[in-house]
């Protein structure tokens, strides 16, 4: 028996680096999973590994750009499976401009649009339900640029970690 036997576990980013890693170590534990990204073949990559094992994984393509795709990825979860107890939201990006001189207006609403919005419409989408079956567990991948913001990640990105941050601060 694993730890999570009978628990479905939404994984944004799940396609490579961190999220590939947790979804791998999820599956180990029993969980469900649906596997989310912008890119499908990697994530069917993981899906096979997992199912190598006996393991259960869906893959879904969504570019949690759109705050719609984000909300309707817990929205078919739920159909699909009937809960979600776990979601990890990992996928983000930060912009080519590091600096506010050089972050068009463009960088910065997409940077804000996967860490920020996706991560709310994605959490919003399924809190209910999690709070009706007594609980659930929102991870969310943040960044030591949240607070100490640099030029490696650039403005966006540590601003965006941040307001996730402080996102999950409010829930309860």
């Amino acid at each position: 028996m694993g730890l999570l036997d009978d628990q479905v576990a939404i994984i944004t980013g799940a396609g490579t680096g961190i999220g590939r890693e947790a979804a791998l170590m999820f599956a180990d534990e029993g969980a469900s999973l649906v596997l989310a990204g912008r890119r499908i073949e990697p994530l069917n990559e993981v899906v096979q590994i997992i199912e190598s094992k006996d393991g259960t994984a869906v893959a879904r393509s969504t570019d949690l750009e759109d705050g719609d795709a984000a909300e309707a990825l817990g929205a078919w979860t739920l159909a699909e499976f009937g809960q979600v107890d776990i979601i990890v939201n990992n996928a983000g990006h930060s912009s080519h401009g590091k600096s506010i001189r050089f972050i068009t207006a463009e960088d910065w609403e997409s940077v804000f649009r996967v860490n920020v919005e996706a991560v709310y419409r994605l959490t919003h989408s399924v809190i209910e339900s999690m709070l009706e079956r007594g609980g659930g567990t929102v991870i969310t991948t943040s960044s030591y640029a949240a607070i100490h913001p640099g030029l490696l990640g650039g403005l966006a990105y540590s601003a965006a970690k941040a307001a996730s941050y402080n996102l999950m601060q409010g829930i309860n």
